[in-house]
């Protein structure tokens, strides 16, 4: 409309069109709050997500961190066995050896 046409307009009309205006904006403001909403709740559902990944995350690397230590642990204990057996045998061989210089020192002098 002109705005000659406009100007001729009367009372009513006017306020019709300013009504008309006002609920398209009222309308256009309750869609922008919906979505404002759905954002909203779509950002809650994307951070619980990712506080659920980081907790499955730290969760998994414990897991890991123990699984080492537990391997560490088996394998040093495994370690010190074969030490320890070791220095068993170690002694045995050295008290074996004892033994015996001793059983040759009784023998040469019994033959000398």
């Amino acid at each position: 409309m002109d705005s000659e046409n406009r100007n001729k307009r009367d009372l009513p009309e006017v306020v019709a069109d300013i009504l008309i205006t006002l609920d398209k904006v009222q309308q256009t403001q309750e869609r922008m709050q919906q979505t404002q909403e759905r954002m909203q709740q779509t950002q809650e559902r994307m951070q619980e997500r990712m506080d659920e990944g980081f907790t499955r995350m730290e969760s998994a690397f414990n897991n890991m961190t123990t699984a080492v230590l537990d391997a560490m642990n088996r394998q040093t204990a495994r370690y010190d066995t074969v030490q320890t057996k070791q220095t068993g045998q170690d002694t045995e061989v050295r008290e074996l050896r004892e033994r015996l210089e001793n059983l040759e020192k009784v023998v040469y002098k019994k033959a000398g």
